[in-house]
């Protein structure tokens, strides 16, 4: 299968936790899988920014991103990387580590002011500041990067005038999976999958179709972590992609056990 999986930046923290993601993304490419990783570092840029002083504003899941956010971004995201595509050459796997834009992977613009609803119910135009929107992605660059490597991608874009922007891993890895055509896309991160009461571990919900995703979306029923999750999800159903998981990373052979056994929460059309 052609498999985009998404890490986020709670199951990278630990290095223990990184080296059994990296086995286990070794045995998915030695049983035949094409793959693309994309990861995300929020928790490590939130812990960082907290350090230095710097605000951490957030607008249901999405980061308001200033300049001084952006510069440990920059930081945080690059240090990441390096620690994960290096775990994978380590292993003997041809990893490359990149960022959204290099080779001109992605093109994108810096998103204009949207309409965000309050908790007090009220919708305010919020600016998220230096945040990218995806507005292409170079479909061959991707061809001829995953024949040759396994890229390993973290969610920095960049604007026509080179001006780098900051982006939800989420949204980055559905562009990317719907511009190779993936047949899933794989979202690993510290929870056994969606709940049905977010704060219930025993509320999974295993099986998920996109009627039922909207309904619970509408209900306000996902945390503001997982609200943005499950709409690019659905955008990436839309767009051709067979089927999105949610997985744990944290339980020893929870990727592997995504293939192999459809465990955690499957969202299909």
């Amino acid at each position: 299968m052609k498999l985009v999986v998404k890490l986020s930046g709670k199951v990278l923290e630990e290095a223990d936790l990184r080296r059994e993601i990296v086995r286990q993304i070794g045995e998915l490419r030695s049983a035949g899988h094409s793959l693309l990783i994309v990861h995300g570092a929020g928790k490590q840029l939130t812990e960082l920014s907290k350090q230095l002083g710097i605000p951490v504003v957030q607008h249901q899941g999405r980061r308001v991103t200033d300049e001084k956010t952006l510069e440990v971004a920059k930081m945080v995201f690059s240090a990441v990387n390096r620690d994960l595509t290096a775990l994978l050459v380590s292993r003997g796997v041809p990893a490359l580590g990149l960022t959204a834009f290099d080779a001109g992977l992605t093109k994108s613009r810096r998103r204009p002011p949207l309409p965000i609803q309050t908790s007090e119910g009220k919708t305010e135009e919020i600016d998220f500041g230096l945040v990218a929107d995806i507005r292409e992605v170079n479909r061959a660059e991707i061809l001829g990067l995953v024949e040759s490597y396994l890229p390993v991608i973290c969610s920095l874009c960049a604007d026509d005038s080179g001006q780098i922007l900051n982006l939800n891993a989420d949204t980055v890895a559905t562009e990317l999976a719907i511009a190779w055509g993936a047949d899933r896309l794989i979202s690993v991160s510290d929870v056994d999958g969606i709940y049905l009461h977010p704060e219930d571990p025993s509320s999974l919900i295993p099986r998920l179709s996109v009627t039922s995703a909207r309904e619970l979306l509408e209900r306000g029923c996902f945390t503001a972590g997982m609200a943005p999750k499950v709409q690019t999800a659905l955008k990436a159903l839309e767009h051709g992609v067979a089927a999105f998981q949610v997985v744990s990373g944290i339980k020893p052979g929870g990727l592997l056990n995504a293939i192999n056994l459809d465990t955690g929460t499957l969202l299909v059309a």
